[in-house]
């Protein structure tokens, strides 16, 4: 956009924020709930579109405990997951995450809170933890949460 002596002006960038269900509609996810198959080659899928690779790190993270909670509810063909990660450095503070898959378990869409988060394909670290956390809940049945 021009000025009006046809300078170039910058346009701020307007931020991501995904449009999910009602609050109301999620649902805490445990053992006898069942999602979308999410596997660690889904998330790979993930990674790789967004030409990055899994870090480690992450798995740390998840049996460490640093996910609040994991809530999950089915809107228009997608399942959407919403969560609390405390973050890395200091456990008083905490990023809300949001995602969408697919019935396949294909990640459609992810948001963080974090300066790094903003999506729709978000892969900071908090992200990764709430998927990589699906993984292991598909796998064993099982979820490591701050809270249980």
């Amino acid at each position: 956009m021009f000025d009006d002596v046809h300078n170039i002006r910058d346009e701020p960038e307007v931020e991501f924020h995904m449009v999910v269900p009602e609050y109301s509609t999620y649902k805490d996810l445990h053992a006898d709930q069942t999602i979308p198959a999410v596997t660690m080659e889904r998330l790979q899928d993930f990674l790789s579109a967004c030409y990055t690779n899994f870090n480690p790190k992450v798995a740390d993270l998840y049996k460490g405990r640093y996910i609040q909670y994991v809530q999950t509810a089915v809107h228009e063909n997608l399942v959407y997951v919403t969560s609390s990660v405390w973050a890395e450095m200091k456990k008083t503070v905490s990023y809300k995450v949001d995602a969408s898959l697919t019935k396949d378990g294909v990640v459609s869409e992810s948001q963080c809170e974090c300066a790094a988060g903003q999506g729709p394909a978000a892969h900071c670290n908090h992200v990764i933890t709430v998927l990589f956390a699906l993984v292991a809940f598909c796998k064993d049945g099982e979820l490591l949460t701050d809270l249980t």
